[in-house]
């Protein structure tokens, strides 16, 4: 694996703070929504708060040439309007309209650099450093690893809290790395702690007796987590690495 070296350089201090801010706030989000939904209230409103703060980052990723930080902004406002587009969340339903704000934010950052060569400098980058894209997809595996709505687990904010620390200390040390192992090590690791914080929440309470399932005969069978699907999801976080093979089939080519 190969990527091109002026690329791979740690982020300042500040500078990860503001690219680990969206899965601290993502997790939070989680959290508010889960403990005021006990209240009988909807937790929706939360997440569309979440969705501005992307937005916000965005744009100003967007005017500033999308720098390393501004990744995850990205990837967390395309998850969150994709996620609600066809779905229904306490009679919520968004539908494509969920999209408008995202839409609104392009069009003023474009209004704003009157220029395409943000997003020039978007695609080289992320073709010259595959990692950035798998930063981006980190929003998904964040995802997988933060929600925990189907868990009636007693202590759900503990385990809620814990997950956010994890993923968001996984986006930390992908900003600080300054080697491509760092980077890939970062992001795998703080995906597959964070999923396995949800399955020692469903290891200590009796989820299968909720469902009407059968007991299980092993303590796998009460994880809840799928050994074999973490591994499909990190697939899907690391799939921009066949842009290596690639680009070596291109160098070949041209001699």
């Amino acid at each position: 694996m190969s990527t091109s070296s002026e690329y791979i350089s740690p982020t300042t201090r500040m500078q990860a703070l503001l690219g680990t801010l969206p899965y601290l706030a993502f997790g939070l989000a989680g959290m508010i929504g889960n403990l005021i939904s006990n209240y009988s209230m909807s937790g929706h409103d939360v997440e569309m708060v979440m969705y501005a703060l992307g937005l916000i980052g965005l744009l100003i990723g967007w005017i500033h040439n999308f720098p390393l930080w501004s990744y995850g902004y990205l990837g967390i406002s395309l998850l969150i309007a994709w996620f609600n587009t066809d779905v229904s969340i306490n009679g919520v339903r968004w539908g494509y309209r969920i999209w408008l704000p995202l839409i609104v934010i392009v069009l003023l950052a474009m209004l704003w650099r009157r220029s395409l060569e943000p997003l020039r400098t978007f695609f080289r980058d992320v073709w010259n450093d595959w990692t950035r894209l798998t930063f981006l997809m980190y929003a998904l595996g964040g995802f997988m690893a933060l929600i925990y709505d189907e868990s009636h687990n007693p202590y759900p904010l503990l385990f809620m809290a814990g997950s956010t620390l994890i993923v968001a200390a996984g986006a930390w040390f992908f900003l600080r790395s300054s080697t491509l192992v760092g980077r890939i090590l970062s992001i795998a690791v703080g995906f597959i702690l964070g999923m396995g914080l949800i399955a020692i929440s469903y290891l200590t309470w009796d989820w299968r007796a909720y469902y009407g399932l059968s007991p299980a005969d092993t303590w796998g069978g009460n994880l809840g987590v799928a050994p074999i699907g973490v591994l499909f999801w990190l697939l899907i976080l690391f799939w921009p690495v066949v842009f290596v093979p690639i680009q070596w089939v291109g160098r070949r080519w041209r001699g």
